[in-house]
């Protein structure tokens, strides 16, 4: 139940949904995340953190760069 709670909470804000639609092709940077929602990089990783949680996305670490895909 909690698991549930948590996705919908992490599907209710309309950039993180729009985030998602994003990486349904495969895999981005965050610095193309930045780019591509015209957020602040904090606000882009504060989204970024919530959708993990919630199991919705995976990333790796490749250098200084942190790629996120579905």
């Amino acid at each position: 139940m909690k698991t549930a709670i948590r996705v919908f909470r992490a599907l209710s804000d309309t950039n993180r949904v729009r985030m998602l639609y994003a990486l349904r092709h495969g895999e981005l940077c965050v610095c193309q995340l930045i780019e591509l929602m015209g957020l602040s990089p904090s606000t882009v990783s504060k989204h970024l953190s919530i959708l993990r949680d919630a199991g919705l996305l995976d990333s790796r670490k490749d250098g200084r760069w942190v790629y996120y895909r579905l």
